[in-house]
C-alpha cells in the first residue's frame, strides 16, 4: 500500500479505494454466479475465472510501464533546492516542473480496474469451489478439506510476502533498465529512506503466469466427481427447514423468476443470518487492518517499508530454532528489509493457516454437530473481543523539527533565510537525534558524499546552521528503537490464529443448514454481505482514520496540491 501510495501520489483513502474496487466486482457478482453455476460446470468456471484473474493481475501491472520514471526529488534538477542558499539564485519551479510531474492520478484508475478483474476472477472459486469439495467427500471428512483448501490460499500470500520483502528491497526501475536502476539506487542511503519505492510490479505479473497456467487443469475436472451422489443420499440432514420448504426447494429451479424467492429462503433461516452478520463485522475488522497493517507497523514501530510487510515468514524458523522474539528483535536484525519484512507474513500468513487446519480439525476429531460447531465459533469470538484492546501499544513519534519537535513550522529562525522550498521530501538526520525535512530547513550549505561498502552514495551535510557550530547531518531519517514491537506481533499472532479458528467451521455450518441445491447460492450471498457490509467498508474507514493522522503531505508543485502522506501521528 505505501509503496503505490508514495509512487502515485495517493491518499490512504485514494489507495483504499483501489483495495476495495476487488471486493465490489465479487460483491457485485457472485450472487449471480452461484446461483445460475450451481447446476453449471463448477471447476470450468472456476477455471474461467482463473484467466480472468490473470488478465486482472496484468492489467494492475500496467501503470509501471505506462507511466513515467519515478522522480524521487534527489536528482541534479533539484538538489539545488535541496540545500540552504542564501542567495535568490533558487531555481524557479516554472522551469523545473516537468509534464511527467501531471497526470499520474489517472493510473490510480487503471489500478482500480485491474483490482475489479481480480475480483470478478475470484468468484468461483471461493464460492462454487467451496461447494464443490462439500459435496465431493464425506461429512465427517469435510471439515479437514475445507480447512485444507482455506489454508492453501494463504500459503500464495505467504510466499508473496517472503518474495515482496526481496521485490521491495529492490528500485522501482530494478530489471527493467538497468542504467537507471544504478543511478537512482545510488543515490537513496537506503530502502528504509521514506522517497524509496520497491518493484512492486513483479508480483502482479508472477501472478498473472501462474494463474493462466491453471486455466487448462481446472476446466479438466468432471462436473461431479464419482461417488458424489451416493455421498449426498448418506448425509444426515440438518437444513433449518421444513418438510414442506424441503420439498419446495428441491424442485426450485435455477432460474431468473425463481431468484427473489430462493433469497427470501436464505433469509428466514435465522442460524444463516446470524452467521453471515458475525461474517461481515470479522470482515469489516480484518480487512481494514489487513490492507493497511505493513504501513501502520512501518509508521508505529519505525521499520522501513519492506520491514512492515514481511514480518511473518521468519516467526515460524523462530519457533523451530527456540530462538527468543524478544532477544533477537532487540537487535539490529529489524534493521535489514529483507529479514524484518519477512517476518509481517509470519504472523498474519501462518497464524490463520494454523486456525484454518485447527478448526476444521477440531470438527473432525469430535464428530461435532451444528449446535457445538455454534459454540466453538461463539467461545472464540469472545477471547479476540478481550483480547484487541491489548493491541493498543504505541512507539510515539520520531522527533522531526517542525513537526513533532523543537518547533511548530518547518520555518525557523535558523533557516528563514535559506529560502527553503517544500516540493521534494528529502529528510537528513542531524547529530543532535532530530530529522529535519531537507537539508535547507537544517540550514545546510554544503554537501559531500563518500560511498559506503554496499556501494551506496551516502550524502552528508556540512555547517547546519540549525544543529549547532560545525555540526553534520547525514541523508535519511533518524533511526529510533522501539521494543514494544514483539508484544505487538505476538499478541496479533494469538488474536489471528483465534479469528481464523472459528472460519471453517463457519463455513461447515453455512453448508448443513442450507438444502443441497442451495449450497453455491448460500455461500455466495454470504459472501456478498461480507463484502457489502464488511470489507468493503473496512479499508475505507481505516484508510479515513489514517489521512486524519497525517502531520506531513507530500507537496505536489505541479499540479495536485497533495500526494501522499510522509510523516504520520503516531
Amino acid at each position: 500500500i505505501s509503496t503505490l501510495e508514495r509512487r502515485f501520489g495517493l491518499s490512504s483513502s485514494q489507495s483504499a479505494l483501489v483495495v476495495v474496487s476487488y471486493d465490489v466486482a465479487f460483491c457485485i457478482l457472485t450472487a449471480f454466479v452461484t446461483y445460475f453455476g450451481a447446476t453449471a460446470n463448477r471447476p470450468r468456471l472456476v477455471g474461467i475465472g482463473s484467466a480472468i484473474f490473470g488478465i486482472g493481475a496484468f492489467v494492475y501491472a500496467l501503470p509501471h510501464f505506462l507511466s513515467p520514471l519515478y522522480k524521487f526529488g534527489d536528482s541534479t534538477l533539484t538538489r539545488g533546492r535541496n540545500i540552504c542558499m542564501v542567495s535568490n539564485k533558487r531555481p524557479s519551479n516554472a522551469t523545473n516542473c516537468l509534464p511527467t510531474d501531471q497526470g499520474l492520478m489517472k493510473f490510480m484508475f487503471v489500478l482500480l480496474f485491474g483490482q475489479l478483474l481480480l475480483g470478478c476472477g475470484t468468484v468461483p472459486l471461493y464460492t462454487l469451489g467451496v461447494a464443490y469439495i462439500e459435496d465431493s467427500v464425506p461429512k465427517n471428512s469435510a471439515p479437514i478439506y475445507l480447512g485444507i483448501a482455506n489454508a492453501a490460499s494463504l500459503f500464495g500470500p505467504a510466499i508473496g510476502f517472503a518474495c515482496g520483502g526481496y521485490i521491495l528491497n529492490n528500485f522501482l526501475q530494478y530489471l527493467i533498465i538497468l542504467g537507471y536502476a544504478i543511478l537512482f539506487s545510488s543515490l537513496l542511503t537506503s530502502s528504509s529512506d521514506p522517497r524509496w519505492v520497491g518493484a512492486w510490479w513483479i508480483g502482479p505479473m508472477a501472478m498473472m503466469t501462474a494463474s493462466w497456467i491453471l486455466v487448462i487443469p481446472l476446466c479438466g475436472f468432471p462436473k461431479q466427481l464419482p461417488g458424489t451422489g451416493q455421498i449426498r443420499a448418506e448425509r444426515k440432514s440438518e437444513v433449518h427447514t421444513n418438510s414442506k420448504e424441503e420439498a419446495e426447494n428441491s424442485e426450485l429451479e435455477n432460474s431468473l423468476k425463481n431468484f427473489p424467492t430462493a433469497v427470501m429462503r436464505l433469509f428466514k433461516n435465522p442460524a444463516f443470518c446470524f452467521l453471515t452478520l458475525a461474517g461481515c463485522s470479522t470482515g469489516l475488522t480484518v480487512s481494514g487492518g489487513s490492507s493497511f497493517m505493513a504501513k501502520f507497523i512501518q509508521n508505529e514501530f519505525h521499520t522501513s517499508a519492506g520491514t512492515s510487510a514481511m514480518l511473518a515468514v521468519h516467526l515460524s524458523y523462530f519457533k523451530r530454532q527456540n530462538i527468543s522474539g524478544l532477544s533477537f528483535l532487540s537487535i539490529k536484525l529489524f534493521k535489514n528489509l529483507i529479514y524484518v519484512f519477512v517476518f509481517l507474513g509470519a504472523i498474519l500468513v501462518p497464524a490463520a493457516v494454523a486456525g484454518h487446519l485447527l478448526g476444521g480439525g477440531l470438527i473432525s476429531r469430535f464428530q461435532m454437530e451444528t449446535p457445538a460447531i455454534l459454540k466453538l465459533c461463539a467461545f472464540s469470538s469472545f477471547l479476540v473481543a478481550c483480547a484487541s484492546p491489548l493491541l493498543l501499544l504505541r512507539c510515539g513519534n520520531k522527533a522531526m523539527a517542525g513537526i513533532t519537535a523543537t518547533y511548530n513550522n518547518l520555518t525557523s529562525g535558523c533557516n528563514s533565510n535559506c529560502n527553503c522550498q517544500t516540493e521534494f521530501y528529502n529528510p537528513v538526520c542531524g547529530g543532535n537525534g532530530v530529522a529535519y525535512f531537507s537539508p535547507c530547513y537544517a540550514g545546510c550549505p554544503e554537501s559531500s558524499g563518500y560511498i559506503n561498502s554496499t556501494i551506496q552514495v551516502i550524502m552528508v551535510y556540512n555547517n547546519c546552521s540549525c544543529l549547532g557550530v560545525n555540526e553534520t547531518a547525514h541523508a535519511g531519517v533518524c533511526e529510533a528503537s522501539c521494543f514494544k514491537l514483539p508484544l505487538f506481533l505476538g499478541l496479533a499472532l494469538f488474536m489471528v490464529l483465534l479469528t481464523f479458528i472459528s472460519h471453517t467451521p463457519a463455513v461447515v455450518v453455512s453448508l448443513r443448514i442450507v438444502p443441497p441445491s442451495m449450497r453455491s447460492f448460500a455461500i455466495g450471498l454470504e459472501w456478498l454481505f461480507l463484502r457489502a457490509l464488511g470489507t468493503i467498508p473496512g479499508p475505507i474507514l481505516y484508510g479515513s482514520f489514517i489521512d486524519s493522522t497525517c502531520k506531513l503531505w507530500q507537496s505536489k508543485e505541479c499540479g495536485t496540491v497533495r500526494g501522499s502522506c510522509w510523516v504520520y501521528d503516531s
